[in-house]
C-alpha cells in the first residue's frame, strides 16, 4: 500500500468537488472563529457528505477511535468501523488513518492523503481530506472525507489500455460433456479491437476467442489457445490474421489465468514481411548459385570430359596422369598404362552409320569405366576410337590381367543396330614406367605394343616384350 501526503496547495491538489467544498467550509469556519468545531458538520453537510465522512478521536499511543464512519469510506471487510480503534484494522488501513490524523494534528490545519489500496479492495485510490476539529470543550477530534478517485476496474482498464500490445482475456465455454469448445471474451483493450478488425470493444466482446483466431480450423491459432485452456501451459506462436481489409502477422503469447487464458498479441507484420522477403531473396540467390554451379559443371565437363562417352578427354587425362606418374616415380612404385583401339571401327561407320559407331564407342567406354578404381585409376578417350587407362600401383602381371579382362568383355558384347548385330573387338598395348619415364614416353611405348597387337591379328593384348619379339622377328627375316 502507498500513502501520498499533501499539506500545501490543497485547493490545487484536491480533484474532487466534495473535498474542495468541505475545505472551503472548514477555512471559512477558521476565519470566523479561529478554530473549526464539530458543529460545522451540520445536517446539510452530513446529508451530502455523510457516506464519505469519518469522525475520529485520539485514544493515546498514537491510536484513534472511530466515533462515526460512513458506508463508503475505505475499510477492509463489511463490519462498521464505528467504535473501532485504528489498531484493530489491518496494518495498511490503520496506518493510513493514523497518518492523516497525526499529520493534521501536527499541522493544525487541513491536510490531504492519497491512499492506494490493494487489489482486494473495490477502490484502488482514495482522495482523503483530514480536518482537525474541536468538540467544543477543547478536545481534539478529526474529520476525514474520503472520496474514491479511481476504482479497481478503472485502474485495470487504464493498465491494459496503456500496454503497447493487444490484450484479450477469455474464459472457457464447455459442452454437455464438460469439453472446452470455445472461450468467451471477458476483457480486451482497444488495440485488440484494432487487430481483430472490429468496430468497437462491444463488438469484439460479443464474439469468442475461436472467432478471433479463425474459428476452430487446425493451425489457425485457436488450436494453440485451446492447448493453453486444456493443459494450463503457456504457448508462444506466430499467427497470420487475415480479413477482407488485409492481413497482419501477430506474435501471440497465451498464458493461463485462473481457468481461462490471457492472450497478448504484438504486431510483427513489418518484421515478418521483411523476414519472408529475406527468405525469398535467399531462395532466389540459392537458385542462382545452383544455376551457376550447374553452368560451372557444364563448362568443366566441356573442358575436361568427352561429351559422347563421359570419360575424361585427352587434356584432362594428361593433367591428371602427369601428377599420378610423378607420385609413382617419387615413391618408386609401379605404374602401368594401357592404350586401347577399337578394331575395324571405320568399317562400322561405313557399314552401319555414324550413329551405330557412336553406340559402339559408348558401350566400349562403359566397359572401360566399370573396373576402374575410384580416385586411383584414370580412363580417357584420346580421340576417335582410341582410349587410354593409367593404372597406378600396378605391375606388369596385374596390368595384363586388367587388359585381358577388358578385351574379353568387349568381345562378348553385342551391339544391336536395327536388324544388325555388331560384335566389336579391341586391341590393347601395355607399358610400365621406368626410372626416367615421362608420360609421353610411357604412352609411346604402350602405343608401339598396341600396333604389334593390331599387326598380329587384332583382338589381343600386347606388351613391350611382344614389341621386342616382333622387332627380333623382323631382323631375322631380313
Amino acid at each position: 500500500m502507498h500513502n501520498e501526503l499533501f499539506i500545501a496547495d490543497l485547493e490545487v491538489r484536491l480533484r474532487s468537488s466534495e473535498a474542495n467544498f468541505l475545505l472551503r467550509r472548514y477555512r471559512g469556519e477558521r476565519n470566523k472563529h479561529d478554530q473549526a468545531t464539530v458543529a460545522m458538520l451540520d445536517r446539510d453537510i452530513m446529508r451530502v457528505h455523510g457516506p464519505h465522512l469519518a469522525l475520529l478521536e485520539p485514544v493515546g499511543n498514537g491510536e484513534f477511535r472511530f466515533l462515526y464512519a460512513g458506508a463508503a469510506i475505505p475499510s477492509i471487510g463489511t463490519d462498521s468501523l464505528r467504535a473501532k480503534e485504528t489498531s484493530a484494522l489491518d496494518n495498511a488501513t490503520g496506518e493510513f488513518y493514523r497518518l492523516g490524523c497525526s499529520e493534521a494534528d501536527k499541522a493544525e490545519d487541513a491536510i490531504a492523503v492519497i491512499h492506494q489500496t490493494g487489489m482486494q479492495a473495490s477502490v484502488h485510490r482514495w482522495e482523503c481530506l483530514f480536518l482537525p476539529l474541536d468538540d467544543g470543550s477543547g478536545q481534539r477530534m478529526f474529520a476525514a472525507l474520503c472520496i474514491a478517485r479511481e476504482t479497481k476496474h478503472e485502474f485495470l482498464r487504464n493498465l491494459i489500455e496503456s500496454l503497447p500490445n493487444a490484450v484479450i482475456v477469455a474464459r472457457p465455454l464447455r459442452d454437455g460433456h464438460n469439453e472446452i469448445y470455445d472461450a468467451a471474451l471477458i476483457a480486451a483493450n482497444l488495440r485488440a479491437v484494432e487487430y481483430s478488425s472490429h468496430d468497437s470493444e462491444e463488438g469484439l466482446l460479443a464474439t469468442t476467442l475461436g472467432h478471433v483466431f479463425g474459428e476452430t480450423r487446425l493451425s489457425s491459432g485457436w488450436d494453440r489457445n485451446l492447448t493453453v485452456l486444456r493443459s494450463g501451459k503457456p504457448q508462444i506462436f506466430d499467427y497470420h490474421h487475415r480479413t477482407e481489409e488485409g492481413s497482419r502477422w501477430l506474435q501471440v503469447h497465451a498464458a493461463p489465468v485462473w481457468d481461462g487464458v490471457l492472450v497478448s498479441m504484438t504486431d510483427i507484420t513489418d518484421m515478418k514481411r521483411a523476414f519472408l522477403e529475406l527468405e525469398h531473396q535467399k531462395k532466389v540467390l540459392m537458385d542462382e548459385m545452383e544455376q551457376r554451379r550447374g553452368l560451372e559443371q557444364e563448362l568443366w565437363a566441356l573442358a575436361h570430359l568427352d561429351p559422347l562417352t563421359g570419360l575424361p578427354n585427352r587434356r584432362a587425362f594428361r593433367d591428371a596422369a602427369m601428377l599420378k606418374l610423378a607420385e609413382a616415380q617419387t615413391a618408386h612404385r609401379p605404374c602401368a598404362i594401357v592404350t586401347i583401339d577399337i578394331d575395324h571401327f571405320k568399317h562400322v561407320n561405313d557399314a552401319f552409320g555414324h550413329g551405330a559407331g557412336d553406340t559402339v564407342l559408348r558401350r566400349v567406354a562403359d566397359i572401360i569405366k566399370a573396373p576402374l578404381r575410384p580416385n586411383t585409376d584414370i580412363g580417357a578417350r584420346m580421340g576417335g576410337e582410341e582410349f587410354t587407362v593409367l593404372l597406378p600401383d600396378t605391375d606388369a602381371e596385374s596390368a595384363f590381367a586388367f587388359a585381358e579382362k577388358l578385351r574379353k568383355r568387349v568381345e562378348q558384347t553385342v551391339v544391336v543396330v536395327g536388324e544388325h548385330e555388331i560384335r566389336p573387338t579391341i586391341s590393347l598395348g601395355i607399358a610400365l614406367n621406368r626410372k626416367t619415364t615421362d608420360l609421353d614416353d610411357l604412352i609411346d611405348r604402350a602405343d608401339r605394343a598396341l600396333y604389334v597387337a593390331k599387326r598380329t591379328g587384332r583382338n589381343k593384348v600386347a606388351t613391350e616384350m611382344d614389341v621386342q619379339g616382333n622387332q627380333a622377328g623382323k631382323t631375322a627375316a631380313a
